[in-house]
């Protein structure tokens, strides 16, 4: 009889699992550029790792920039990219350089006019080249942060699928003041300082066949690893491969 009971009860637990992304093997593909002189791989890793497990997505990382093309993305259906554009080939005390080409820059809009996704997340709008097609996908661009605090990110829009269950929640995180160039349709979240410096913090569009998500936070652990942050993350994602 109790051998009977632990059966139903484990089968029970196994049952619930039925999602129907479990259901089947053919599952989107993530590319994930990840890694850079202030912000570590490893905790990237891990934060994004475990949003894209909940959403059996499998996720390829490099850290290696090189590695971003047009041949590369062929393989994906989903990029997702958590670092600046800044590289130091001559050592942390000689001046950085951009290292995003203008071939990544068109296989990126081309990937996405396509029929890709692109989650771009924290710092990936900082300091790329100028006029370029990276930012033009993006609709803002680097507006400078100050040093990490306490800060609130507010959900501006509550009907959007990659808001679905997340409440305005408080990160200690890096406030990117991002410059935002689209209209309050298309505005996700909000980040409000203490002394109420605000800015965009996360907004979507569409473009050509694809599907654009930025969201700001990410520069510690804790703020990527907050269950809200998991949320967007997990929400994002699905949204951007029509999941």
């Amino acid at each position: 009889m109790r051998l009977f009971l632990w059966v139903f009860v484990l089968g029970s637990l196994w049952g619930q699992n039925t999602g129907t992304v479990f259901q089947t093997w053919k599952r989107p593909r993530a590319l994930a550029l990840v890694g850079d002189r202030y912000h570590s791989p490893v905790y990237i890793r891990e934060g994004l790792s475990k949003a894209l497990m909940e959403e059996n997505i499998p996720v390829t990382f490099i850290e290696n920039v090189a590695m971003l093309n047009a041949e590369s993305l062929k393989e994906h259906q989903l990029l997702i990219i958590l670092r600046d554009g800044m590289n130091w080939p001559n050592g942390y005390d000689k001046p950085a350089v951009k290292w995003m080409t203008d071939a990544q820059q068109q296989a990126i809009w081309d990937f996405v006019h396509g029929g890709g996704g692109f989650l771009a997340l924290h710092n990936s709008q900082g300091i790329y080249p100028e006029g370029g097609l990276y930012y033009k996908l993006f609709g803002g661009d680097y507006g400078g942060h100050p040093k990490p605090y306490d800060f609130t990110v507010r959900v501006e829009d509550k009907t959007h699928p990659v808001t679905a269950g997340v409440n305005d929640y408080i990160a200690f995180d890096e406030q990117h003041t991002v410059k935002y160039y689209l209209d309050k349709e298309h505005m996700l979240l909000r980040t409000i300082a203490p002394d109420n410096l605000a800015a965009a913090g996360g907004w979507w569009r569409e473009m050509g066949k694809g599907r654009f998500v930025y969201l700001s936070p990410g520069h510690t652990p804790q703020a990527l690893n907050h269950p809200m942050m998991q949320r967007l993350m997990r929400n994002a994602a699905k949204w951007l491969v029509r999941d």
